[in-house]
């Protein structure tokens, strides 16, 4: 089989054979928008990018369309989305291909009416409850809840439609958090072809993850089935085709030539210099560009009073995701800090009548509550609190 369908990637084109004809690789995870450090790798996609993605090839003449997807799923409100832009597109035929993996929230993309859905022999299909991390009181964690029974039920409708099968079964396989083998999706009506070696021509497609997505499912997921390969992250390359012209996406194609190469390894600083200072020039400037969206990133990020931890982040090269972290235990150990001056202030006055005795339960509930609002709305702004992500 060909490496790219064990490559996390995600590309368009546009088949040279069959001009009307576009084929998109959904390879990653399914993100929602926002700053590049919100995404694990460049492969991870958000519902925007796709509508992009399938913009472009709608206006380079595509009718139809092939999406090969391999994905172990992720933000759920983002998948339905990708699923209603394709609903949309008016493609006069869509074949989804499943070559590996479709899990969780990648599963509602693969439930799209009229399409035909083909899952390669080896690959893995799974589907359960969506799931989120929630902060705030207790009307906000219900509505969380309301929020995810909601998610549940329009998933059983997706499957059940698609399968065929009733919605209790359906929840019942999504309680249990379900992987179903290749030929099990078929029997089961999830998928509506099973694509074996001998009818391809191909090595068998097998479930394969990398050590970052292995890391994500097992953290996310109650059970990882055994026989999903992990490989080891490899750093981002370049697509190298002879393949016909590629629309939509950023990924840079580039042709394949006969010009030598030197081992990247075998490479320092000063031959680099000495051979191709631009090259040099644009991974400096590109290591500039990056240090000052980091900077930007947690300045935006910096409530005030906590000034002295951004500077400190930032000189300290902390990722603004692990400043998130950083910030948000600073912010609980402040709480903390702020009711254990109370009940020392508080103490010598424990058994003077209508004193702070009667009303000490009622301030303790009324910073615990403050303190909860304030953390549930820092949740909000930065995804991850009762409205944020959920997969």
């Amino acid at each position: 089989m060909a490496r790219d369908i064990f490559r996390l990637g995600y590309s368009v084109r546009m088949e040279a054979e069959n001009s009307d004809t576009a084929e998109i690789m959904l390879y990653g995870q399914i993100v929602e928008d926002g700053p590049k450090w919100w995404k694990w790798s460049e492969e991870d996609k958000s519902a925007a990018d796709f509508d992009k993605a399938i913009k472009d090839v709608r206006e380079k003449g595509a009718k139809k369309l092939l999406l090969r997807i391999n994905s172990p799923g992720g933000v759920c409100t983002e998948s339905v989305a990708m699923r209603a832009i394709l609903g949309n597109a008016g493609f006069e035929e869509i074949n989804i291909r499943i070559e590996g993996m479709c899990a969780s929230a990648a599963t509602d993309i693969a439930t799209l009416p009229g399409a035909h859905v083909a899952i390669c022999e080896g690959s893995e299909y799974m589907i359960h409850n969506p799931w989120c991390i929630a902060l705030g009181n207790a009307n906000e964690l219900e509505h969380t809840i309301e929020r995810l029974r909601n998610i549940e039920q329009v998933s059983r409708g997706f499957y059940a439609k698609k399968s065929g099968q009733s919605e209790e079964r359906i929840k019942d396989w999504m309680d249990a958090e379900t992987w179903f083998t290749a030929e099990e999706a078929v029997e089961y009506g999830f998928a509506d072809e099973l694509l074996e070696a001998e009818v391809t021509g191909e090595t068998p497609a097998a479930a394969c993850a990398s050590t970052r997505e292995m890391a994500a499912m097992k953290g996310l997921y109650k059970t990882v089935p055994e026989q999903i390969a992990v490989r080891e992250d490899a750093p981002q390359e370049q697509t190298v085709s002879n393949e016909a012209p590629v629309a939509g996406d950023s990924t840079e194609i580039h042709h394949e030539e006969d010009n030598d190469t030197m081992d990247i390894k075998d490479i320092n600083v000063d031959q680099l210099r000495a051979e191709n200072p631009a090259l040099l020039e644009q991974i400096q400037q590109a290591a500039i560009t990056a240090e000052r969206q980091r900077q930007d990133d947690i300045d935006a990020l910096t409530d005030p009073g906590y000034e002295e931890l951004a500077a400190q982040a930032k000189a300290n090269g902390t990722s603004p995701e692990d400043f998130v972290k950083q910030l948000v235990a600073a912010k609980k150990q402040k709480g903390a800090n702020h009711q254990a001056a109370r009940q020392q202030e508080t103490a010598p006055a424990q058994n003077v009548t209508g004193g702070a005795a009667d009303d000490k339960k009622e301030h303790e509930e009324q910073d615990v509550k403050q303190y909860a609002e304030s953390m549930a709305k820092y949740a909000k702004e930065y995804r991850g609190g009762a409205d944020g992500n959920m997969f």
